[in-house]
């Protein structure tokens, strides 16, 4: 069986795109109310541009039963399209061992997410239950993209001699048993993309920030692509479903705004 890292690499260089889209159904910026309609329509005009979506939880959560329902429907409809797209269920869970049994047993197991983002604060006990779904991918947040989260993650240590982001990409690569680890590196911070990239060549980067955060597309592929190892995904959400207030045409819009990126990433990359 192939390992989930390999699987993703085969989807990026079949594509020819690095991209996925953010599935963040807001209520407030949806040109239709229903959060399963505004998926499918997203969906329906860009799953044959992308490697695959992800659904950040807090967008359906805080929507009740209802949004909770919308993301079960999401997921199924994603897993009967003609093409496999790998779904990531952006949630952030960890805890101690017990508990992050039971958060990796409701993401894989009833949620069946490809693969899910995780916090490593809890350390080794916390992440490697997750890690033992062999063949689904578990992004762990090494330097995420908003502005204050170097507040903690670009901490120094001088036992260490070295940041908090640092020893959080090491402990991930050792603990990368079943080639199914990678790291979320936001496209805000390209110099610590580099650093992290040059340290472990083989993980997989899940990269949000382009587009609202400004995250520049040339100095992510400059800094996070080595040795032609097509290794990453670039995530735009806000950027590509609100494209347009058009309730009618939204989907195509998205669909513009895609193929754009997809152009802009050819020209940097060649697959």
């Amino acid at each position: 069986m192939s390992s989930f890292n390999n699987n993703l690499i085969q989807s990026i260089n079949n594509k020819k795109t690095f991209l996925v889209v953010g599935l963040d159904p807001n209520l407030d910026k949806m040109p239709v109310k229903n959060i399963f309609d505004f998926n499918k329509e997203i969906i329906d005009n860009t799953y044959d541009l992308v490697v695959g979506y992800k659904p950040q939880l807090a967008y359906y959560e805080s929507n009740g039963f209802e949004g909770l329902e919308a993301l079960y429907k999401t997921i199924e409809y994603i897993k009967n399209l003609p093409e496999k797209k790998i779904i990531i269920g952006d949630c952030k869970r960890s805890d101690i061992d017990s508990t992050s049994d039971a958060y990796a047993k409701a993401m894989f197991e009833f949620w069946d997410f490809d693969a899910i983002t995780i916090v490593p604060f809890f350390g080794t006990d916390g992440i490697l239950p997750f890690t033992k779904y062999k063949d689904r991918g578990v992004f762990i947040v090494c330097k995420s993209s908003n502005k204050s989260g170097g507040e903690i993650q670009d901490f120094f240590s001088e036992k260490k001699h070295m940041t908090l982001y640092e020893n959080i990409a090491n402990i991930s690569s050792e603990l990368n048993y079943h080639d199914n680890v990678c790291l979320v590196m936001g496209a805000t911070y390209p110099s610590e993309l580099k650093i992290i990239r040059e340290q472990n060549p083989n993980l997989p980067f899940l990269i949000p920030g382009l587009g609202h955060q400004k995250g520049d597309l040339f100095e992510i592929i400059d800094n996070s692509i080595i040795n032609n190892n097509p290794n990453i995904l670039i995530n735009s959400a806000r950027g590509i479903i609100y494209a347009s207030e058009d309730p009618v045409n939204f989907g195509n819009f998205a669909r513009q705004k895609v193929k754009k990126i997809n152009t802009e990433i050819n020209n940097l990359y060649s697959f």
